[in-house]
């Protein structure tokens, strides 16, 4: 009966869409918020002002937020960007907020940002500053900070900055400074 049952669903939903296009978009839409749901589908990859940043800041308290400055020309921020994506992966579900925040030209976000986003399968938001000069962006962040990349700035749950790095991380400093933010953030 098990057997029958499947093959009466199968057939159902191969012939479905032929019959029902109605029926097809529905079929597709449950499934597209299904995985929503899980976690999002794809990454948010957007344009950012310096409004926006303090807009991220502000959304992500009671989070450890993660920010990390990179650009696809930057061979030290492709290098580490694969630590970022497992950072994610790993305590995206358990407190901590990952943005990357690309320094590429607001042009190239559909030719280099999007794709490098695509293969590097990070699921993580990803803003891109819609202005020529980044600095009033950089200058947001810390007026300590040179403008050198890649650069890794940590958030506190109250928003204040816990941890920056100007050059390349290693995945165990990455983790060990996420962690002793999650820590504090749990203690608060």
């Amino acid at each position: 009966m098990r057997t029958l049952s499947i093959i009466v669903l199968t057939a159902t939903l191969l012939v479905a869409p032929v019959l029902s296009p109605a029926l097809c978009f529905k079929i597709t839409l449950a499934r597209s918020s299904d995985q929503r749901d899980s976690k999002q589908s794809k990454p948010s990859i957007e344009l950012l002002g310096v409004s926006d940043l303090t807009a991220l800041r502000e959304q992500a308290q009671g989070q450890v937020l993660v920010i990390n400055f990179w650009a696809t020309w930057c061979h030290g921020c492709v290098a580490e960007f694969p630590e970022f994506v497992a950072l994610d992966e790993k305590y995206g579900t358990k407190g901590v907020k990952v943005v990357g925040i690309s320094l590429d030209s607001a042009k190239d976000l559909d030719s280099k940002v999007r794709p490098f986003i695509s293969k590097a399968k990070a699921m993580f938001d990803v803003r891109v500053p819609d202005m020529d000069d980044p600095q009033p962006i950089i200058d947001a962040v810390t007026k300590e900070w040179p403008g050198a990349m890649p650069a890794t700035f940590i958030f506190d749950g109250k928003g204040k900055l816990a941890y920056h790095r100007f050059g390349v991380i290693d995945r165990e400093r990455l983790f060990l400074e996420t962690e002793s933010a999650l820590r504090r953030l749990g203690s608060e």
